[in-house]
């Protein structure tokens, strides 16, 4: 058992898009927040944030230091860099504690610790992520624009992925790496003029740390500029052992607010949607805060009682 050391109104587990909003938000509201964060965030490899307005091509590391020189006007939140490796609810108030026999108490806890990626296991795609391997279109499709593209994944839901890509190039293979494609897929895929290779790979081939083809086991070579990887996330452990009610897509369900299945609970960005966005993560996270500001003002949930707040 961690001996407590601290009470705060809320702890914000994730120092990412959607943390760094609510901690924002609730900051200027004058809550005691915590935000710990371990400071290895999910995009931390990319080049460049997209599609927020005001920060496009900023570097992920810069967004979080200007976020966080920006949160020093605002006394009453702190950061611990560490990891929560436990959450605990106990006469009311949630007990997290971090992985050095540290602890708090607070009345509200968000989630804020994005997904975990997972990654085929290929030669060379180690080198290539984030450089020319992405999982989003929407973040990367306009760097690699009229370019030859290839998507990787496997059903399900292949079929729904892949003509994404048709608006950024109408040069696109599908690749499978050796699985078999159900035959509605191949027929969907078809439809849209994309080439399918079921062969496996062999390696992604490199060139001045870019991909540069897709050898297959077959030997044949197939030049690409960037891959595209359906993406297949999953909970870190640390949410997978609240046991909260998770939506169909394997995401934590959350209401209109931002509220967990578990009182006093609340979840923001990436670990709630497949929609994964710098800015939509700080959407979540700022909605979640005037939940949760509200819930420590009133002491219970209010959020269809009261009016919208406004900027």
């Amino acid at each position: 058992m961690c001996e407590q050391q601290n009470v705060v109104d809320v702890v914000v587990v994730g120092g990412g898009p959607a943390g760094l909003a609510a901690a924002l938000c609730l900051g200027r509201a004058r809550r005691s927040v915590l935000v710990v964060d371990s400071g290895s965030p999910r995009h931390a490899v990319a080049e460049g944030v997209h599609n927020f307005l005001t920060r496009e091509g900023i570097p992920p590391a810069a967004l979080r230091v200007e976020a966080w020189d920006q949160m020093r006007a605002y006394p009453s939140v702190s950061r611990y860099d560490g990891t929560v490796v436990s959450l605990e609810r106990r006469d009311g108030s949630w007990i997290a504690a971090s992985g050095r026999d540290e602890s708090w108490a607070a009345t509200a806890v968000l989630l804020a610790t994005g997904v975990v990626d997972q990654h085929p296991e290929l030669r060379g795609y180690d080198a290539l992520w984030g450089h020319s391997i992405f999982h989003c279109p929407y973040c990367h499709g306009w760097e690699v624009r009229d370019q030859p593209l290839a998507v990787l994944g496997q059903d399900p839901g292949l079929a729904q992925f892949a003509p994404l890509l048709t608006s950024w190039s109408d040069d696109i293979v599908v690749c499978t790496n050796g699985a078999p494609l159900a035959p509605d897929s191949a027929s969907e895929l078809s439809a849209r003029g994309l080439e399918v290779r079921t062969a496996p790979i062999a390696e992604l081939e490199s060139k001045d740390g870019k991909l540069d083809a897709i050898r297959f086991y077959d030997g044949t070579r197939l030049a690409r500029h960037a891959l595209f990887v359906v993406p297949t996330p999953r909970l870190p452990g640390l949410v997978a052992t609240l046991r909260l009610e998770l939506d169909e897509r394997g995401f934590v369900r959350v209401d209109e607010d931002g509220a967990t299945s578990a009182s006093g609970l609340w979840a923001a960005g990436d670990v709630t949607s497949r929609r994964h966005q710098v800015i939509e993560a700080a959407a979540q996270g700022l909605r979640a805060a005037f939940s949760i500001n509200r819930q420590l003002a009133f002491g219970r949930s209010v959020s269809h009682q009261l009016p919208l707040e406004s900027a």
